[in-house]
């Protein structure tokens, strides 16, 4: 079992490698995926330091 990895690396081969169908789609997820990619882009943008023009 732990010594031949083949059946594992079959059985992930046989999926084909797709996710499972699982509504992912729904407008809830879609929402709180938009909302988490706003915060990090937020957050990316209080961290990264802002140029100074030179007069």
């Amino acid at each position: 079992m732990y010594t031949n990895p083949t059946p594992a690396l079959g059985a992930g081969a046989a999926t084909g490698g797709t996710l499972a169908a699982t509504g992912a789609a729904s407008p809830l997820w879609i929402f709180l995926a938009a909302f988490a990619m706003i915060a990090v882009a937020t957050a990316i943008l209080r961290i990264v330091p802002r140029r100074r023009r030179q007069d």
